[in-house]
């Protein structure tokens, strides 16, 4: 389960992640990659909309331009926490070298993957 060192951060503004709603739906979009140097602010961020049971986080990765491991495992973690509370996370947006990456590690099978807003909100499992 996802963990903030700093409790105080998750009720901070975030400016590496813009969030937004789309009727029920969560929209993340950062703005940084997802990498070591900004998973510790983006976890503090995401912790919040991860808790509600039933969540559906859509990730918008088109101004993420870049994924190390680090935000490889944050995806995960946010993926797995999300199913077992009865949530789901799609990711959209990815440009090619994420989706690059994706393949490269196995994991774009693992994720529900769109590629744009509309069929993400569109897709009912």
């Amino acid at each position: 389960m996802l963990r903030s060192d700093n409790p105080i951060a998750a009720e901070a503004p975030s400016t590496l992640i813009r969030i937004s709603k789309v009727g029920v739906r969560t929209i993340l979009a950062p703005s940084v990659p997802l990498s070591i140097k900004n998973v510790k602010e983006m976890t503090a961020v995401i912790l919040d909309c991860i808790q509600r049971p039933n969540s559906e986080i859509i990730l918008d990765c088109k101004s993420a331009k870049f994924m190390d491991s680090a935000g490889l495992e944050l995806l995960l973690q946010v993926h797995n926490d999300l199913k077992n509370n009865g949530g789901k996370l799609k990711v959209i947006g990815l440009n090619e070298t994420c989706r690059d990456i994706l393949y490269a590690t196995r994991l774009i099978n693992v994720f529900n993957i769109f590629n744009d807003i509309h069929d993400a909100i569109r897709h009912k499992p």
